[in-house]
């Protein structure tokens, strides 16, 4: 397990943001609000980012069954929105009910949906090496693959694309060896979870978009990531489409982490809420939002 600080997980973001969507703060200050239930009728639709806002690893933030239990009351339709790459929406009911929340498989859309999506259109998948568990929900979908976790992280040669799925069970030594085969060498990157890092329990611990990040760094890949989660639009279309959405501004982003959730959805036309109970608990949050120069719509302290 890597740790980051929230300082070092903002200066990666920001040293590569050509791979994100430009950004497109509002035109005001963030307004404080209490939570979601000061805002949340304002909204055809509301999008919920997981870790950080719902739940920190797998454990429940006080308060969040209680705001998904609001929603419901007020007829607010609403979205799981989340770069988790260990769980489909086919899946996810379960694994949310385990946490207390009563999410059925429609309430949900993962960045594993999406990669999924891409995994059914490729033909030849003997080139590509992915970084993943051996045991993954998606190995019907992976079969043909270098699996790179079962080669310790060294990369075959026959491999000329990388896809960057999840982090479970990816070590430092696995991604030493990433690096130290890569060099020399140039490849097409994925990423399935374009996060740096993700809250557990005290911490903020690395997740794919930080092994990406670090092979590029270390190796000058030239390639720009094809990214399949937040803040690429694609994750964010799948749900417009899903519930019919024609005016982005009555959609609410609400997320932990200001280079996927906030700029993601600001770069849609969505308004955004940060809460300050993920990535940034115990951050001067004014302070963060002036170093990263991206701005969310409101804040609270949880959701």
């Amino acid at each position: 397990m890597i740790v980051l600080s929230p300082d070092s997980l903002n200066e990666i973001y920001a040293r590569h943001l050509d791979w994100y969507p430009a950004i497109a703060n509002p035109q005001s200050p963030p307004e404080f609000v209490d939570g979601l239930k000061d805002i949340m009728k304002q909204f055809d639709l509301i999008l919920l980012d997981s870790y950080g806002v719902l739940c920190r690893g797998s454990t429940p933030i006080d308060g969040a069954a209680e705001a998904i239990q609001q929603l419901r009351e007020s007829n607010i339709p609403f979205c799981v929105v989340s770069n988790d790459t260990l769980t489909n929406h086919s899946v996810a009911a379960e694994k949310y009910q385990a946490r207390g929340f009563d999410f059925s498989g429609d309430e949900v859309l993962t960045s594993l949906d999406i990669t999924e999506q891409y995994l059914n259109t490729l033909t030849n998948k003997g080139n590509i090496g992915v970084i993943a568990p051996l045991e993954h929900p998606s190995n019907h979908l992976l079969e043909g693959m270098i699996r790179l976790n079962g080669c310790n992280g060294e990369i075959p040669g026959e491999v000329d694309t990388l896809l960057f799925l999840t982090g479970a069970g990816w070590t430092a030594k696995m991604q030493e060896n990433l690096a130290n085969s890569a060099n020399g060498r140039q490849f097409n990157l994925v990423v399935g979870n374009p996060d740096i890092g993700a809250p557990h329990g005290d911490h903020v611990t690395a997740t794919p978009g930080y092994f990406l990040a670090d092979l590029v760094e270390q190796t000058a890949q030239k390639a720009k990531p094809i990214l399949f989660g937040k803040p690429d639009s694609s994750i964010f279309s799948m749900v417009i489409k899903q519930h019919q959405i024609t005016d982005p501004s009555r959609v609410l982003m609400v997320g932990d982490t200001l280079y996927t959730d906030i700029l993601g959805g600001n770069a849609m036309g969505f308004k955004t809420l940060l809460l300050q109970c993920g990535v940034y608990q115990n951050e001067d949050i004014m302070k963060v939002i002036a170093d990263t120069g991206i701005s969310p719509h409101y804040i609270a302290p949880s959701l």
